[in-house]
């Protein structure tokens, strides 16, 4: 104690750094020290040359839905084999074999689809059936669709089928 200098009124004690620690300005070269390190050897990798990213893989995507909240992968298809029927009430039944079912409410579970306990196969509004449509083939399923007077639903638009509301002449 005898040989700290007393502080002036106007000035804060500095703390000691005790025996393991390093000081303030230690700390700030080790730091410095390290962002240079790190910038030499990005510079031996390759001038500016971005660290290459990972290749998108060949699995569809997980759709995270209220049925799938934590996004599950989806796993290949058994039976790729999917019956699309558009109904005259402006929805679309799909048939899939039940070993698809859990695929099936993963891919589309986020778009209102749900099962019809009268007829036992899955429904969808028409209006999300292109998005379906697109996931259910990514994910590696054939998708035949036909409407109720046996024209493809690929085609289908609101206009040319179903109930629509005609602008005034």
């Amino acid at each position: 104690m005898a040989d700290e200098k007393p502080a002036t009124p106007g000035e804060a004690p500095k703390p000691q750094p005790s025996a393991g620690e390093m000081s303030r300005e230690e700390k700030i070269a080790a730091a410095k020290a390290k962002a240079e390190a790190l910038k030499a050897q990005r510079a031996a990798a390759g001038a500016g040359a971005a660290p290459p990213r990972p290749a998108p893989s060949a699995a569809p995507r997980a759709w995270a839905t209220s049925d799938n909240p934590g996004g599950q992968p989806v796993a290949p298809p058994q039976n790729p084999k999917i019956e699309a029927f558009g109904t005259v009430t402006q929805s679309v039944e799909l048939r899939c074999e039940s070993t698809e079912d859990q695929n099936i409410r993963r891919l589309l579970g986020g778009l209102g689809l749900y099962r019809n306990p009268l007829r036992g196969v899955w429904q969808l509004d028409y209006r999300y059936y292109a998005e379906a449509r697109r996931r259910l083939q990514e994910a590696g399923y054939q998708v035949d669709g036909k409407d109720y007077l046996g024209r493809p639903l690929d085609r289908w638009a609101p206009e040319t089928r179903g109930w629509t509301r005609l602008a005034p002449r």
